[in-house]
């Protein structure tokens, strides 16, 4: 049988995949996070699978969650930043300033989502978030509003809430003796008027108080509740890069201490680029990563699984048995320099999903190209995957790859183009700093000696470089070498999945 009449990797890209729920591999990120009382950041590259894990839990929460697990999963393409920046403490440490909200936003959505499931499983809600609802459904409405409304003129309507001058008893249930004017505020008449602001401050203060205690006097709570935030980084770009870096520092600042207040029965969970998260301007953000965080990342049987479990769900669909043997796929058992073929591929991506699918897909696409070649009498059949087609899709694979790159880095660190350009205009795959400085130069780019080491440092840590160890005639790059730290080194050799996009030859072919 024609492979082309079966065969298929899925989409790249997770949040535009109809199919992934049918195929979705854990490679036991969800499980560690989950087990974890402590554990509230899923970390990972651009491209290793956080959306898919998100959407996964999300689809599919019987598999990872109990019975007495509530799930609030929420993504942010369509989202307010703007309005956190009125809520900012100014006098507050960078990490701390935009916490009060994201701490706002997190407690309407346990109590709004506590409620929901006592009624669902006919349990009565306890006495505190009962009236802890029934306030919040007095000044906002009811139903509660979605995340979209709340932080929107929703929120901005606090400003206009007068809370009683002694306290708010809800015990009481004294919920008449709040005030909610009518009409609706803009941002604008809030950026503008500093009463206005401290009104709004004052009032979500509050009101996170009365939250606060609602869940503190339900204890202990029958439900988990486990809030998941996704794409998060939707407006990371150079326009709002500030603010951005402040609001998502609120967040897992937030996160953090919600998680370490309720001992896991409050468990937000954040999915963050690992990329931006390095840059945050955050306390002990070394210390969140090792003790609260999961790390996303893959081995080579649990990429090769994925894979399969991908291929195995295509060929099944059109009758075709499951596929149980990657290296088996191929036309040949090696390719240039004896490599086979699954390592090929492998070694020219960066140990992400979203690589493999790539690379896979456009050579999939190479053979279709070539069955369909409209000057070709006979047009090919193909039994296999062709390892010619591997060495065809390779170019345009490697373009795509850079510009992952310049994706994940350029807005934090746009220099990244200025050392793309100088190991690019050195012409050879291996390079030595003072090669590195002198092209640098030529492109006018000013820089200090520690400037071009941290460079070398950011290079390999991404692993746009590798080089050797000791006596070793391996070259080590991070994705394949995790624990291999940062040391300077006579050479560098640019990642082989790099080559073809900076066009510069091996130095035995110059």
């Amino acid at each position: 049988m024609n492979i082309l009449e079966w065969i298929d990797v899925g989409k790249v890209s997770a949040e535009r995949d109809d199919n992934l729920v049918n195929y979705f591999y854990d490679n036991g990120v969800l499980r560690s996070v989950l087990e974890s009382k402590s554990s509230f950041l899923v970390l990972g590259r651009k491209g290793a699978g956080k959306t898919a894990v998100f959407r996964y839990l999300r689809e599919n929460p019987s598999e990872h969650l109990g019975d007495d697990d509530v799930l609030v999963s929420l993504s942010f393409e369509d989202y307010n930043w703007r309005v956190h920046s009125l809520l900012a403490n100014a006098e507050a440490a960078e990490s701390l300033a935009y916490k009060q909200s994201w701490r706002f936003v997190i407690l309407v959505e346990v109590i709004k989502a506590y409620s929901s499931r006592c009624t669902e499983k006919g349990v009565a809600i306890p006495k505190p978030i009962d009236k802890a609802q029934r306030l919040l459904e007095r000044i906002f409405e009811h139903p509660l509003p979605t995340i979209y409304q709340l932080i929107g003129r929703k929120l901005l309507g606090l400003s206009k809430v007068k809370l009683p001058k002694a306290g708010l008893d809800l015990e009481e249930g004294d919920f008449d003796s709040v005030e909610v004017s009518g009409g609706e505020v803009s941002f604008d008449d809030v950026a503008a008027d500093d009463d206005i602001r401290t009104a709004l401050s004052q009032n979500i203060s509050n009101i996170i108080a009365i939250l606060e205690s609602a869940i503190s006097q339900s204890k202990p709570l029958q439900f988990r509740t486990i809030i998941c935030f996704d794409r998060v980084d939707e407006a990371w770009d150079d326009v709002s890069l500030d603010v951005s870096r402040k609001v998502l520092a609120g967040l897992v600042s937030a996160c953090d201490s919600l998680t370490e207040k309720y001992d896991g029965v409050v468990r937000p969970i954040v999915f963050l680029r690992e990329d931006i998260f390095s840059v945050l301007p955050l306390n002990d953000s070394n210390k969140l990563r090792e003790d609260c965080g999961a790390l996303l990342k893959w081995e080579r049987d649990d990429l090769i699984k994925l894979l399969l479990r991908r291929l195995s769900f295509f060929a099944e669909q059109k009758g075709v048995d499951a596929v149980d043997d990657f290296e088996a796929l191929f036309d040949k058992k090696e390719m240039r320099q004896r490599s086979k073929p699954p390592n090929y591929l492998l070694k020219r991506t960066m140990m992400r999903p979203r690589d493999m699918i790539c690379f896979l897909r456009r050579t999939v696409d190479a053979m279709r190209d070539s069955a369909n070649d409209p000057f070709e009498e006979t047009p090919d059949e193909y039994t296999h995957l062709s390892v010619e087609a591997i060495y065809t899709a390779e170019p345009g694979y490697s373009d795509w790859l850079r510009q992952e790159l310049l994706d994940e880095w350029s807005v934090q660190r746009p220099r990244i183009k200025e050392l793309f350009s100088a190991i690019q205009n050195h012409g050879s795959t291996q390079f030595k700093r003072d090669e590195l400085e002198s092209q640098l130069k030529s492109l006018g780019v000013e820089f200090t000696q520690t400037e071009i080491v941290d460079d070398l440092r950011f290079l390999f840590a991404n692993s746009v470089i590798g080089f050797k160890v000791g006596a070793s005639t391996a070259w080590r790059y991070r994705c394949f070498s995790r624990s291999q730290g940062f040391i300077e080194s006579d050479v560098y050799k640019l990642h082989d999945g790099l080559i073809r996009a900076l066009n510069v030859k091996e130095p035995r072919d110059t």
